[in-house]
């Protein structure tokens, strides 16, 4: 398996978060890439909003992000390559609230890797990796026959890639 370059898996991770429809309409986006560690960051919207009394971002929301991310967490896995993961489970602990305004940030890695499944974790924060809002952990389908990279050079968004 080749190790792809930082600038490689940004593209790759920004072109599939403007692919999928949920991602894309909620403003997902990459902040980092630190080795095998992805950052993403859902910047804050008032239609995100879940309750209008507090200003605090919805459940599913916050959700989304954490799929998403762990999700593509994969694509920075230089074990795995290129490959597409869906979800096969998720788990999310929520700690606490993100506080009304703020965008959220969260972070995942792949720990482990078996024939056919990835296993990733991480957390979700506002104003300190210290302080996550959200823990999550999850499992992912490894298919190596389908790779991103190709699927998104076939379709009009990756002529931008």
């Amino acid at each position: 398996m080749s190790t792809l370059s930082a600038s490689a898996k940004a593209k790759l991770i920004t072109g599939i978060s403007g692919f999928i429809p949920h991602t894309h309409l909620q403003g997902i986006c990459l902040e980092e890439i630190n080795g095998e560690e992805l950052t993403l960051r859902l910047p804050f919207r008032n239609e995100l909003v879940g309750n209008p009394e507090t200003g605090t971002i919805h459940g599913g929301a916050l959700t989304v992000l954490l799929d998403h991310t762990l999700g593509v967490a994969s694509l920075c896995c230089d074990q795995l390559g290129t490959t597409i993961t869906p979800t096969l489970d998720l788990r999310i602990d929520h700690l606490g609230v993100a506080p009304a305004g703020k965008d959220i940030f969260a972070v995942g890695r792949v720990y482990h890797v078996t024939r056919r499944i990835v296993f990733s974790d991480g957390f979700a924060y506002c104003e300190s990796r210290d302080k996550p809002i959200a823990k999550a952990t999850g499992t992912w389908v490894f298919m190596p026959e389908l790779d991103i990279s190709q699927i998104l050079t076939s379709t009009d968004l990756g002529t931008q890639l």
